[in-house]
């Protein structure tokens, strides 16, 4: 890359540009019909929009969905009306604007070639394409997350700026999905195995929680006014793990049992957290097998971005579509899953275990399927950490690359 440098910027913004074009062209091609969660944050952020209140009603306060992408929605339709036209715009911006984020930060832990692949592989990912059509927490909580690790791992800017900056990104990530909380835990992390800048990660860790604590006080604030118990971000933490740890689960969403559906949100969160706990300490080989086996199905597929876009597609491409992109989608996804898991081998090779797993792109990807595989999973739930595997599948690229002239040497 260093023969190139002077042209790095004008490859930034031209992969950034190409990424702007495909979403535009797809978003122009597919008009907005929301789906599942999609229609809940339409209808959440409606009523914060004509109510004052986060809810199904002006007097049904909720905290069961994260705040965060409906306030998004309310905001814009306060300030354009309840169109979805405003939603898509800025879906646009973010998810081009994560592709400029995935390069920087892939420069700061790899190097410059590494970020610019990386990129490339997000400016052309199909999923991420087609999300922008959709009415979603990914684009935004991904855009967020990338912000914070930026600013974790600037080491320009004083601790104290660091540790602000990144708790402040992380917070409101938060507000999109909880998951975000713990992240300067886990980037902590990746000062191992040197336990010198992990003493000196410390403070900065330390100041970083703070600020997300501060800033997530006023959310649970609000939560323990309305049920009358402390309630931290959402009362679907409990239900999501009920999900994942019972006797009839399979690890992905199921409906509530019968006997608590007449329940208030705070109740039915508390008794299904209840079952859940139990479950799992009288059944802890099985609460393993399964974490393993939701391991795979967070990875096993990744089409959900047609069937939630299904609606559109068909008014617009025919229901013929519909598989062609599905398949295009999953082979997308197939192959860049086998390539970041190639990537993470050939660092082990080259920096060993501890290291490998201490990169921040291995970290915060474990660290997202650790979390989801204790609950519940989908396919979607794995979206955030595209810009890290993009990151590791980006290795593979390089690695093949760069072997290809040193063959032809040889052969010569």
């Amino acid at each position: 890359m260093a023969k190139s440098d002077t042209r790095y910027p004008a490859i930034v913004f031209a992969i950034v540009a190409f990424a702007l074009a495909l979403r535009v062209t797809w978003a122009a091609l597919v008009p907005v019909f929301p789906m599942s969660d999609g229609e809940v944050y339409n209808v959440l952020a409606r009523t914060l929009v004509q109510h004052g209140v986060y809810g199904w009603n002006a007097t049904t306060p909720s905290a069961y969905w994260p705040p965060g992408t409906s306030g998004i929605y309310a905001v814009l339709y306060l300030a354009f009306g309840q169109a979805f036209t405003p939603i898509v715009i800025l879906n646009i911006i973010l998810s081009s604007g994560i592709v400029g984020l995935t390069i920087w930060f892939g420069s700061i832990v790899f190097d410059k070639a590494t970020g610019i692949f990386a990129g490339l592989l997000m400016a052309i990912w199909p999923s991420e394409v087609f999300f922008v059509t959709m009415l979603a927490s990914e684009i935004p909580f991904t855009f967020l997350v990338l912000l914070g690790c930026i600013a974790w791992f600037s080491l320009r800017l004083s601790n104290s700026v660091r540790a602000i900056a990144g708790g402040l990104a992380f917070a409101a990530a938060a507000y999109l999905r909880p998951i975000a909380i713990l992240l300067p835990i886990v980037i902590w992390f990746s000062a191992l195995p040197d336990w010198k800048k992990i003493r000196e990660g410390i403070p900065v860790m330390l100041f970083a929680m703070v600020v997300i604590v501060l800033a997530a006080a006023p959310w649970s604030v609000r939560n323990t006014k309305n049920f009358g118990h402390f309630v931290s971000m959402t009362t679907s933490d409990g239900v999501n793990l009920w999900m994942g740890n019972n006797a009839n689960s399979d690890g992905y969403y199921m409906p509530q049992p019968a006997p608590i559906r007449g329940l208030g949100e705070y109740d039915q969160n508390k008794i299904l957290m209840e079952d859940a706990l139990l479950y799992i300490t009288e059944h802890p080989g099985t609460f393993v097998l399964r974490f393993i086996t939701k391991a795979g199905l967070l990875h096993a597929r990744e089409t959900i971005a047609i069937t939630w876009n299904m609606e559109g597609i068909k008014r617009r491409l025919g229901e013929n579509a519909l598989f062609p992109l599905k398949l295009i989608s999953q082979s997308f996804w197939t192959c860049i899953l086998l390539l970041a898991l190639g990537g993470i081998a050939i660092l082990a090779l080259r920096r060993g275990i501890v290291q490998t797993l201490a990169s921040p792109a291995v970290l915060i990807w474990l660290y997202f399927t650790a979390v989801y595989s204790i609950f519940v999973v989908a396919d979607r739930y794995h979206f955030p950490s595209h810009p890290f595997i993009s990151m590791l599948a980006a290795v593979v690229i390089l690695s093949a690359g760069r072997h290809i002239p040193t063959r032809r040497r040889k052969a010569t």
